[in-house]
């Protein structure tokens, strides 16, 4: 049992030492791991990039945290970036709300309709993810202004047009 411990400890180190070429990447995959179930993750970065990468500008999605039925995540692209408020409808993760750091917040969490519970774990284990990050990063995150509600069923796109993109700030 230690020889299957360490030899599971020894590929996470490796796993984790060929990922740090990416900061953004590398600090994704360790908060997945604490926070996250790779699963929710995925379909939640899947969401994301259906609606907004492009081959020229690609979305990033980082990090992704989940709290029950809902999940906060950050998202750059090209030089804009913001966070992501997500719901997960008939199975399927959707896009409720777009903002900057004011998706950090409990008190601002609760007026999308989830417990103050819940939105306190959720905006708590965020702040623990984004922790990890770059302050550039963290910059990108609060550039987005306000809070855009979207309605997670029409699709994100709806609310910034026929592309679908994030709005310039």
């Amino acid at each position: 049992m230690k020889t299957k411990l360490t030899i599971s400890g020894l590929a996470l180190a490796i796993i984790g030492l060929l990922s740090s070429a990416a900061p953004l990447q590398a600090a994704t995959d360790r908060s997945h791991a604490v926070a996250t179930p790779a699963k929710e993750a995925q379909g939640i970065v899947q969401a994301m990039k259906r609606q907004f990468d492009k081959p020229q500008s690609p979305l990033k999605v980082a990090p992704v945290v989940v709290e029950g039925d809902w999940a906060l995540a950050g998202w750059l692209q090209d030089a804009r970036g913001g966070r992501a408020l997500l719901q997960k409808r008939h199975g399927h993760w959707v896009i409720v709300v777009c903002g900057g750091d004011g998706l950090r917040k409990a008190d601002a969490l609760v007026h999308t309709g989830m417990t103050a519970d819940m939105a306190t774990a959720l905006a708590k284990k965020l702040n623990v993810a984004e922790n990890r990050l770059p302050a550039d990063t963290l910059k990108q995150f609060a550039s987005f202004e306000g809070m855009l509600r979207v309605d997670g069923d029409a699709g994100h796109g709806a609310g910034h047009g026929a592309q679908g993109t994030h709005p310039k700030h």
